[in-house]
């Protein structure tokens, strides 16, 4: 165990901050992702496990198998509190066990157990089993499914059941280490300056909270109707912006059909999550959290499934196989593609069709038949089915349910986002989407994505909900809680200095693994192919526009027109 710096924690906060600097400093260029080399960096940050709303949530981050650039994913639910409560602010996992193993944290003692009888378990059986072999209810367990031990390139990492960090991996490079899961218990409580303060800041938030909160009473499937009525709602493979079926896979069809009660993460009274559960037809008995607006926009929009408890039947499948369910539709969704254009003629997949949707999702996790090809990402998917002209990823990853052509603030931020096609670096698509800004023009983008950008950094590496980032974390509260917890007072023009150092750290890893600016444009048919229908018929991010605005956000970072960082030249 080692004694962070003040210094570093002064300088990268927690979370992404430290996740970002340690694998700058420690990785070197070019290591494999799945090779012993590459590091699995856990961490929380000064916020976690406190009276601040929203304060479970815990990242990962490591050199991506499937985009081989900088990873990141998050999660909530109650494990990342209980790292802190064991007194860690990281968990730095390198080289690999001769057999599977996974690693078990109970304040000062850390410990590897044999895993030999949880390997081929889902992520269901492998939490239960952990906590029973450790007598404990109160651990919470990290662990990956199948797909994360055969290597599949998406592979995701599951917590309390329904939780995942999802995003570029992270289940395969833990399953490249034979770590099947961590278990994590503690009793220590966050060190904290002023708690008393700090609790009546809290109070006084929590008072202003509207009990009508759209994200409380729908959850994220409130998105559907939005994104469906402004026609940016990825359909049948990005194609088209809006589909005529989606009131049977919407909030509505949700609370009707399969809600059973809401559900929030560690010290969150906004409770965004759904417990649900299939009561009749034919998939009987499935019990999820979710779906989430993402599962649904891949599974019911690019698959074109109109049916919420049949999704919530996929949405199972892949958290028990440890698939994320983002990557896993689309490519799914490519699939279904390249079978209405001829090209699966041997084994071909249609849309809309569910049975071969699950079977994909077990062939994908155990890499067999088209699962084998489509595990290794879209990338290598694109190249071999001879698509590379329909492939829609940035960076090798795929993007959220926002069709950018009709909310170009989302097109740069997808574009420019370190980990590939993310919408939560910048959050630009609500913004767009809710009128506060212009959706159809990209002038001034360039600024508020660096601006957000910034915010979102800070609330990734304290570390908190960016969902709750306007009712919690404006840059004053940041500030004030920043300085209640650490008893250190700061600035926004402080905080945005530090967030610009953390970003432009993950950008100096990229640039190190090969990226260019080319890496930072949108799929050609976002740029050449505009939405056919909707309110958003007719719109496109042009190359000039793209080209502009990737100028002026690198202008804003401190940037040579070819994105380096001007000290790292």
């Amino acid at each position: 165990m080692e004694e962070l710096k003040p210094e570093f924690a002064l300088d990268y906060i927690g979370g992404k901050g430290f996740g970002v600097k340690v694998l700058l400093d420690e990785l070197p260029a070019g290591v494999d992702p799945l090779g012993p080399e590459n590091k699995l960096v856990l961490a929380v940050g000064p916020f976690t496990a406190t009276s601040i709303p929203t304060s479970g949530r815990y990242g990962l981050f490591f050199r991506s198998p499937l985009t081989g650039f900088f990873g990141e994913s998050y999660s909530g639910g109650f494990f990342g509190p209980e790292i802190k409560k064991s007194g860690y602010d990281m968990v730095i996992i390198e080289g690999r066990a001769p057999r599977p193993v996974y690693l078990h944290i109970k304040d000062n003692e850390v410990n590897f157990k044999d895993a030999s009888e949880l390997w081929g378990k889902d992520t269901h059986e492998t939490e239960d089993l952990i906590k029973y072999e450790l007598g404990s209810k109160k651990a919470r367990v990290a662990t990956i499914g199948p797909a994360g031990e055969h290597l599949v390139k998406f592979a995701c990492i599951c917590n309390d059941y329904w939780r995942q960090a999802g995003r570029c991996g992270g289940g395969a490079v833990m399953g490249s280490k034979n770590l099947k899961a961590i278990a994590a218990e503690g009793s220590k409580r966050p060190q904290i300056a002023d708690e008393e303060g700090l609790r009546r800041m809290v109070a006084e938030m929590v008072k202003k909270i509207p009990k009508d909160l759209p994200l409380t009473v729908n959850g994220t499937l409130g998105r559907v109707d939005q994104q469906n009525s402004l026609g940016t709602f990825p359909t049948r493979y990005w194609r088209e912006g809006s589909y005529d079926r989606h009131k049977e896979i919407n909030a509505s069809a949700m609370r009707e059909k399969i809600w059973v009660r809401n559900v929030g993460c560690y010290n969150c009274m906004l409770t965004c999550g759904k417990h649900c559960v299939v009561r009749e037809g034919e998939f009987s008995g499935v019990e999820v959290e979710g779906p989430e607006y993402e599962t649904v926009y891949c599974f019911g929009g690019l698959c074109m499934i109109p049916d919420i408890r049949a999704i919530a039947k996929i949405n199972d499948v892949c958290d028990r196989l440890g698939i994320d369910t983002m990557s896993g539709g689309n490519v799914i969704a490519l699939a279904m593609e390249a079978g209405a254009m001829g090209k699966l003629k041997d084994a071909p997949v249609h849309y809309g069709n569910v049975h071969e949707t699950l079977a994909l999702c077990e062939d994908i996790a155990y890499k067999r038949r088209l699962g084998k090809l489509l595990s290794e990402g879209i990338r290598p998917a694109v190249k071999a089915l001879g698509m590379a002209d329909e492939a829609i990823h940035v960076k090798g990853l795929e993007p959220a349910g926002y069709d950018p052509r009709g909310l170009k603030g989302m097109g740069l931020g997808y574009a420019v986002s370190t980990r590939g096609g993310c919408h939560l670096r910048s959050v630009a698509y609500h913004y767009e989407s809710v009128g506060a800004i212009d959706r159809f023009t990209s002038q001034g983008k360039a600024e508020f994505v660096v601006n957000m950008e910034n915010r979102v950094a800070i609330i990734d590496s304290a570390i908190v909900c960016v969902f709750a980032r306007d009712l919690f974390f404006m840059w004053e509260e940041l500030c004030k809680m920043y300085e209640l917890v650490t008893g250190r007072r700061t600035t926004k023009d402080e905080l945005s200095m530090k967030a610009n150092r953390v970003i432009t750290a993950a950008r100096c890893f990229n640039l190190r693994e090969g990226l260019t600016r080319k890496d930072d444009l949108l799929p050609q048919r976002f740029m050449n192919e505009p939405l056919p229908e909707g309110k958003s018929k007719g719109s496109l991010i042009t190359p000039k526009e793209m080209n502009r605005m990737l100028d002026e956000y690198y202008a804003l970072r401190g940037w040579t027109k070819e994105g380096i960082p001007k000290d790292n030249q």
